[in-house]
């Protein structure tokens, strides 16, 4: 393999990388204008509706519960249906979150992120957990067996309508439910500061004659991702559900898969409904074992965990559950701290090994220098300078080679229509020159998975999110002015003007195609991802003029 074609070998591996990345999945965009789905929905697999409320059976039963204590009738749960907001509910502010809790199970049917505007200087804030009609996202948890116990769908009352979150102390939210045989339930609410963590538990007070076998659930709800199209309206990314367990398996699900899903068992572990920067998980006892299964009816896509039951004696009372709901965004350094495996909720592809230390070491930097688009360039230039060795190799045969594409010429013109005499005397001419074409191959094949990771860690970056640099308002967002495209395709331009064209005139035709084809692509990509790659190319271009004129004196 000579340098032209490994050149344009990776030139079309590149474009072909960039077109699966674009049409590999089918887009589909929220309200908000967030994509929202890895491939197309295609209604329910099922015409009949299924109960939203988990049955006894999957409970996981502690050896200290018989097997037909948990044997309970599952024929009155009732149905999926819409939630809505029309009833009443309770707000509650905190320093990262404003939440809206129905009294209709203590389902939070809307969650605001305060210091996530919904677009570029919007007074409005972004919403994760929504009611809008069409496409709900709540978060949902309950206790069973469904007919003794408050579910979801069971009503609660609450002594306010408002709650805020006070300086450094831990706020409380309680609603209360009641039955006629003397039982009482508080599902409490926690708040901390700095946190978009809220914990919720439940105190059971059994004033019943008869022991309680209880166990609490909880539950992601979404609907069903809206249908849209476009080549060009943004970038890929996964959204669906996600299970983490106790074999440290991170496992995505795709909505259309909610119904063929296994159930798994697991010490621990996380459940989540995941889009593009932002995502909720439900975070139960890491010490104790939960069931979590998917399942989808028509509009609905349920994500559930199942936690172990409690025998709460008569004249007793208990507080279980203590289940942890994460609702923000994908920031990996504070998901790190908060539950084994909930940084993966960060999409780093399949090049994660390389593309989450990448990651780390941008975040070093931006510790330093407090610029995100400084940071992707000081990044840029650390990945050049350690390949710096592997690149003067690559470069050196190019020009090597372009310094005897005279003389190759030549030998095409004398033996032309010879292909045989034309090999053994470019072969000769290589071997006098003390060239090997082949020499610069490797170094750019290494370089290829740094390439492809710092490109899925740039468009997965929360961080970069409305942040503007210089011109650019959102670095997480295309040029307006198309400006970084173009000096992007330009740099392209130029440094194949530096390398010897190919010998073949279809090859030579199709690398001077590549800079218009790149930038196309490139316009509608994040500015903070083509900054990365203009100053690559810029990078590249000086490496490779200051090795030329070491050659040529």
């Amino acid at each position: 393999m000579n340098t032209q074609k490994l050149f344009l070998f990776i030139a079309i591996f590149l474009t072909v990388f960039l077109l699966w990345d674009k049409w590999e999945l089918t887009q589909s965009i929220d309200e908000n204008g967030n994509i929202i789905t890895k491939t197309q929905i295609v209604g329910t697999s099922s015409s009949t509706e299924i109960s939203d409320v988990p049955a006894p059976s999957d409970v996981p039963a502690p050896s200290d519960v018989p097997a037909a204590e948990l044997s309970i009738s599952d024929e009155s749960t009732p149905t999926i249906s819409e939630p809505t907001n029309n009833g009443a509910f309770t707000t509650v502010v905190t320093d990262l979150l404003t939440l809206q809790i129905s009294h209709k199970g203590g389902t939070i049917i809307s969650a605001l992120l305060n210091e996530y505007p919904e677009t570029l200087d919007s007074e409005e804030r972004f919403e994760l957990l929504r009611s809008a009609p069409g496409s709900i996202f709540h978060a949902q948890s309950g206790l069973i067996p469904a007919e003794k116990m408050p579910t979801h769908q069971d009503e609660f009352t609450s002594e306010r309508q408002e709650y805020f979150l006070q300086g450094n102390n831990e706020l409380i939210v309680p609603l209360k439910w009641a039955d006629n045989n003397g039982v009482t339930v508080t599902k409490n609410f926690h708040f901390k500061p700095n946190s978009y963590v809220v914990e919720v538990d439940y105190l059971i007070e059994n004033n019943s004659p008869a022991d309680q076998v209880v166990s609490s659930y909880t539950q992601l709800a979404h609907g069903t991702p809206q249908k849209s199209g476009g080549f060009l309206t943004g970038m890929q990314n996964f959204n669906g559900g996600a299970v983490y367990n106790d074999e440290e398996v991170f496992e995505k699900i795709d909505f259309e898969d909610f119904d063929s899903s296994p159930k798994i068992s697991s010490v621990g572990g996380w459940a989540a409904i995941i889009q593009h920067y932002f995502f909720s998980a439900w975070i139960p006892n890491d010490k104790e074992t939960h069931t979590y299964s998917t399942k989808s009816s028509r509009d609905k896509y349920l994500l559930t965990t199942v936690n172990p039951s409690s025998r709460i004696a008569s004249g007793s009372s208990a507080t279980i559950g203590k289940n942890q709901l994460y609702i923000g965004p994908k920031e990996h350094i504070r998901l790190e701290k908060l539950a084994p495996g909930l940084d993966k909720t960060v999409d780093y592809g399949f090049l994660f090994i390389v593309a989450k230390p990448l990651s780390v070491f941008l975040h070093w930097i931006y510790s330093f220098v407090q610029n995100w688009a400084i940071s992707i360039i000081l990044v840029t230039l650390a990945i050049k300078l350690a390949f710096y060795k592997l690149s003067e190799k690559s470069f050196r045969s190019m020009a090597g080679m372009k310094k005897l594409a005279p003389r190759l010429q030549k030998i095409k013109e004398t033996y032309e229509g010879d292909k045989q005499k034309i090999g053994q005397k470019t072969m000769e001419l290589y071997r006098t020159e003390k060239i090997n074409p082949a020499a610069g191959c490797l170094p750019i094949l290494v370089q290829i998975p740094v390439f492809i990771s710092i490109y899925w860690v740039l468009i997965e970056m929360v961080e970069l999110r409305q942040t503007p640099f210089l011109y650019l308002p959102d670095l997480a967002a295309k040029d307006p002015y198309f400006i970084l495209p173009l000096i992007m395709g330009a740099s392209m331009w130029f440094q194949q003007r530096l390398n010897p064209p190919p010998a073949d005139p279809i090859q030579a035709r199709i690398m001077q195609m590549l800079p218009i084809v790149f930038t196309v692509f490139f316009l509608w990509f994040p500015s903070g991802l083509v900054l990365y790659w203009v100053t690559n190319n810029i990078l590249s271009i000086a490496q490779q003029v200051y090795i030329n004129k070491k050659i040529n004196g």
